[in-house]
């Protein structure tokens, strides 16, 4: 069977042969320990460690969430199928979050009664935990994923900190007013590490998406958009999009092998 990806407005065409393994929960790699750093304003700052069997020169991914959730909940189904391809991964809870998926976003709980007033103030966060996961990485370094506000705020973490960030991953990233003083675009000039933007065609309706679009591509920042596609990285699991996705998760998985 063939599908389309569309890639930066061109369309790309996937056989079967190309297909990942199938996106199971079966035999889910179970986590290493939970961890926690602490945020240049103090607050404590929790992630999980999902590094399966793997030997310690396994590449290291730094996964962030959405805003209302927590990287637990949200990356559950990706978990395993990124283990599987080789990468050792660390998900980290940032305080503009909640329990979607059904998990508790401990990085926000601990926080309350208070709570983060804007997107950008978990920047703080993003940035003690990349410093804290490169630790556990063979070559102090990681690529790092984000989605939605987080996806934004990667392409500051990687500008920011090029000799900790390998590549990085921004899947819808949020380009609305609530983003105003952190947009990715921001950072486009300042970029030396490769990026890959996923986004569902279904955002592309968005005037915002759209000039960032634009944008990205004219850094050469490729934008693949996903027909079958829901927000963020929720676009790249079977029961989230009602579809078959594991071409564009065979995609993925070559991109960050390049």
């Amino acid at each position: 069977m063939l599908r389309e990806l569309i890639v930066g407005g061109t369309v790309l065409g996937l056989s079967a042969c190309a297909v990942a393994p199938s996106l199971s929960t079966n035999g889910a790699a179970l986590p290493i320990g939970d961890v926690s750093t602490q945020a240049p304003d103090g607050i404590a700052v929790y992630g999980t460690t999902y590094f399966a069997d793997l030997p310690e020169t396994a590449q290291l991914i730094v996964l962030f969430h959405q805003g209302g959730s927590n990287a637990r909940g949200e990356y559950a189904p990706l978990i395993p199928w990124l283990n599987q391809n080789g990468y050792r991964l660390i998900a980290w809870d940032l305080r503009a979050g909640g329990d979607l998926y059904g998990e508790e976003n401990r990085t926000a709980q601990a926080m309350l009664p208070a709570k983060a007033t804007s997107y950008c103030e978990a920047y703080g966060d993003m940035q003690a935990a990349l410093e804290f996961s490169v630790e556990y990485s063979a070559t102090n370094s990681a690529i790092i994923w984000g989605y939605s506000y987080s996806a934004a705020l990667v392409f500051h973490l990687a500008a920011d900190a090029p000799d900790q960030v390998s590549r990085l991953v921004a899947a819808s990233p949020a380009s609305g007013p609530p983003m105003a003083a952190c947009l990715a675009r921001a950072r486009l000039d300042d970029l030396t590490r490769p990026a890959l933007v996923l986004r569902p065609a279904s955002e592309m309706r968005s005037p915002s998406a759209q000039e960032q679009k634009q944008l990205l591509e004219d850094a050469q920042i490729p934008v693949w958009v996903l027909e079958d596609g829901v927000h963020g990285s929720s676009m790249l699991v079977d029961s989230r999009t009602e579809a078959n996705m594991s071409e564009f998760r065979a995609a993925v998985i070559a991109w960050l092998a390049e």
